[in-house]
C-alpha cells in the first residue's frame, strides 16, 4: 500500500485557491470527488508507520507555516493522472521534500520523490491525448499579481493513505509553527 506526505493550506489560501480548482475541473472534466488541493511530497511503498511516524516528526518539527510561489500555468501530471499547478519559488518546500526523501530512504523506506513540486488540483480518470503536452495559462488576474504568481501558505504536513478520495483521513498530521 502507497502512502503518502502531503503538504497543506491555511483557509485563506483555499478560498484563493477554489475558483481555480472548479474552473480547471470543469475544463478538463476532472473527478468531483477530488480531495482539496495539496503539494504532494513524497510516497512512501508498505511503511512500518511505527517508524515511520517518529522520523516525519523530526524532520517536520523545525519548520515553521511558511509561503510558496505558484504560477499560473497548469499542466497534466501523466503519473499522477492529476491536474497541477506549477510552483515557482521551490526553496523552502523543496527543501523539505528533500529532507524527508533523504532521511527516510537512510531509514530503509521504499521512498519516491518527485522532480517538481506541484499543486495538485483535481484528478482525472483519463488523460486526453491532445492535452498531455500542453500547459495551459490562467486567466484570474484578480488573484495573481503582476509576475503571474499568487502566494500560498504552508500550514500542515499530513500522511495520506490514498490522496485521490475527498473525504481524506489523515493518518498524522504535523501544524507547523505560527511566528
Amino acid at each position: 500500500m502507497k502512502y503518502y506526505i502531503v503538504a497543506l493550506f491555511d483557509e485563506n489560501t483555499y478560498q484563493i485557491i477554489s475558483p481555480i480548482q472548479k474552473n480547471m475541473s470543469k475544463k478538463f472534466r476532472a473527478n468531483r470527488n477530488s480531495p482539496a488541493p495539496f503539494v504532494l511530497l513524497s510516497a512512501i511503498e508498505n511503511p512500518n508507520l511505527d517508524k515511520l511516524y517518529p522520523i516525519v516528526d523530526k524532520i517536520v518539527a523545525p519548520y515553521k507555516s511558511f509561503r510558496i510561489d505558484a504560477s499560473d500555468s497548469v499542466y497534466l501530471f501523466e503519473p499522477t493522472k492529476s491536474i497541477n499547478l506549477k510552483v515557482d519559488d521551490k526553496g523552502y518546500i523543496k527543501r523539505l521534500s528533500r529532507s524527508l526523501f533523504d532521511m527516510l530512504e537512510l531509514n530503509g523506506f521504499s521512498v519516491k520523490s518527485f522532480e517538481d513540486n506541484f499543486v495538485s488540483l483535481a484528478n482525472l480518470v483519463y488523460i486526453p491525448r491532445d492535452y498531455k503536452k500542453q500547459s495551459l495559462k490562467l486567466n484570474f488576474p484578480d488573484i495573481y499579481d503582476e509576475n503571474s504568481c499568487v502566494k500560498l501558505r504552508i500550514k500542515s504536513i499530513e500522511i495520506w493513505k490514498l490522496p485521490t478520495v475527498k473525504k481524506n483521513t489523515p493518518l498524522k498530521s504535523y501544524v507547523l509553527k505560527d511566528f
